[in-house]
């Protein structure tokens, strides 16, 4: 139904063998990049993921660990052919920057660049493909800075077969009964939608939410994810600098998922200054059980 594969899971630098932020989420046919720091296009090329289907690129803020592999990516992509248009959603002041580097670097791109400004105080509409959404809400850093959430639509039900072997139930009610209308049949008796059809699919979301400091209100726009990731960049020995520079500890990233009911939490945009990374797990594990590291080239199937 959906994969999600970390490209990048360090902060600020690139240190302990980790990369910038980075991942890809590929749903209903779609590939879509959440951040671009520097190195993504070599990730996607060591973990075999294709840069061309690449359909939709999400920036969260401008800061460079986050949208400086953004130039090279888009130029492979343009010296590849690529024809198909791409949408990049991010933050006031990205299109200026792409602008920026086709002027001074004398190219254009061999295909269409679409860049959306990402710029609200609430949770919001983004974009649609046939199977699912894409929605903005704010973080708190900073910089500007904006999280984001996949959302699979609802699937149709499916009609009990008992249901559909005892009953002689016309063509045109078919629809009706998964589309979640209760059946009324010729001598006008009602059958419950609860008690003929039902949900084979749970629809998924992934919430991508990095940098930001201890944000509660987070809690209110990704309500029941399936799957959360928070930035880890500290841990709570460190609180007094995650609060300084508007990061969270493995400490705020549990709260938030045990606030949100999320179904698992993935940490990851850790500090350059840790090696180890089980320290984060053992950290958030207590508060929230269902927590992974984002260690990179992990893929997780939704």
């Amino acid at each position: 139904m959906a994969k999600l594969t970390i490209l990048g899971n360090s902060a600020a630098l690139p240190a302990n063998n980790r990369k910038l932020s980075a991942h890809l989420f590929e749903i209903d046919g779609h590939s879509l990049l959440f951040d671009c720091g520097e190195g993504t296009q070599f990730q996607l090329i060591n973990f075999k993921k294709s840069l061309l289907k690449i359909s939709k690129i999400f920036i969260t803020h401008l800061h460079g660990d986050h949208f400086y592999g953004l130039p090279g990516l888009l130029s492979t992509m343009s010296m590849l052919n690529r024809e198909k248009a791409i949408d990049i959603y991010g933050p006031k002041g990205l299109m200026e920057f792409l602008h920026a580097i086709n002027e001074v670097s004398k190219s254009e791109p061999s295909f269409k660049q679409r860049i959306h400004i990402v710029d609200v105080e609430n949770k919001q509409f983004l974009c649609e493909e046939k199977g699912f959404k894409v929605y903005a809400f704010p973080l708190f850093h900073s910089v500007a800075s904006f999280g984001y959430l996949v959302q699979q639509k609802e699937f149709k039900l499916n009609i009990k077969k008992s249901f559909v072997h005892n009953n002689d139930i016309p063509i045109k009610w078919f629809q009706r009964i998964k589309s979640g209308e209760d059946y009324i049949d010729n001598s006008g008796t009602v059958f419950l939608n609860k008690d003929i059809a039902e949900q084979l699919h749970s629809p998924i979301s992934y919430a991508y939410c990095t940098d930001t400091g201890y944000f509660p209100q987070i809690a209110d726009y990704i309500n029941a994810v399936t799957l959360l990731y928070h930035e880890t960049t500290f841990l709570n020995s460190e609180k007094e600098d995650a609060i300084a520079k508007k990061h969270s500890t493995a400490e705020d990233a549990a709260n938030i998922a045990k606030l949100s009911n999320a179904n698992n939490l993935i940490i990851g945009h850790f500090s350059a200054r840790y090696s180890d990374l089980n320290d984060f797990l053992k950290e958030a594990s207590p508060i929230f059980p269902n927590t992974i590291i984002a260690t990179e080239g992990l893929e997780i199937d939704l």
